[in-house]
């Protein structure tokens, strides 16, 4: 299950939301893009994917800021895609009243700090001290910066594969009419045609995804010459095509 958290923490998503979107158990991945948002929102969805029965693996697509990078660090495994950022701060708020209000104000943003502090240290590795001071700095991070201070366990660049590497279906497909073309020549013919047709679909795909195979889609020749050397010629074409 993939949950995403898009948005303003505490309002486009809550520790409600998130509790309602989750299963009982199971592995889930949570995607997040978010600048934070409430600071105690971001508490409360933090824990909640902390307890999760099953392991959550947190894919920051776009920015984790604020709150935000808090929720990221419930996850067992935290991936930073290409051109993602992350920060780290310390809480914020704003208070309109007296002195003593600003006073309370004070010590409800030490409190969530201190809190904050603990679960960042926990997951880099470092001292409460420590990662007081990296939010005290308000830390920006690219994704290889935020795996080599602990804050991320990887980097990914999911851009699209070749169509042709990763469709194993068509292995099955071509298998099966192999099969049925074996003692027809007329189906021989099928085999061919049926070649020729994917690669026109490798190549169109790969020239939209921009991408040069290093072996580009030829025209299979089908020659009438049994089995074996059919299915010799089916297994080169998957190959170069992988």
């Amino acid at each position: 299950m993939r949950l995403d958290l898009f948005g303003v923490v505490g309002e486009d998503f809550s520790p409600a939301t998130v509790r309602a979107a989750l299963p009982y158990s199971g592995d889930i991945t949570v995607t997040i893009n978010s600048g934070g948002g409430i600071a105690v929102e971001g508490s409360a969805i933090y824990n909640i994917l902390a307890a999760h029965r099953g392991k959550v693996a947190v894919e920051i697509i776009g920015i984790a800021a604020s709150a935000a990078s808090l929720i990221a660090m419930a996850g067992h495994t935290i991936t930073m895609l290409d051109g993602s950022i992350l920060m780290i701060h310390e809480p914020q708020n704003i208070t309109v009243g007296d002195s003593a209000a600003h006073q309370k104000t004070v010590e409800q943003l030490e409190a969530h700090a201190v809190a904050y502090a603990k679960v960042y240290g926990k997951r880099a590795g470092i001292t409460e001290t420590a990662a007081r001071m990296i939010m005290k700095a308000e830390t920006w991070f690219t994704p290889d910066e935020a795996v080599a201070a602990g804050f991320a366990t990887a980097v990914v660049d999911r851009r699209a594969v070749v169509f042709a590497s990763i469709d194993k279906r068509y292995e099955a497909r071509m298998q099966a009419v192999h099969a049925r073309a074996a003692a027809s020549p007329r189906g021989l013919q099928k085999v061919a045609d049926a070649k020729a047709s994917w690669a026109k679909v490798v190549a169109a795909h790969n020239k939209s995804m921009g991408v040069t195979p290093v072996v580009k889609p030829e025209e299979p020749k089908v020659e009438l010459s049994g089995w074996t050397k059919i299915v010799e010629r089916h297994n080169a074409f998957t190959r170069r095509h992988r």
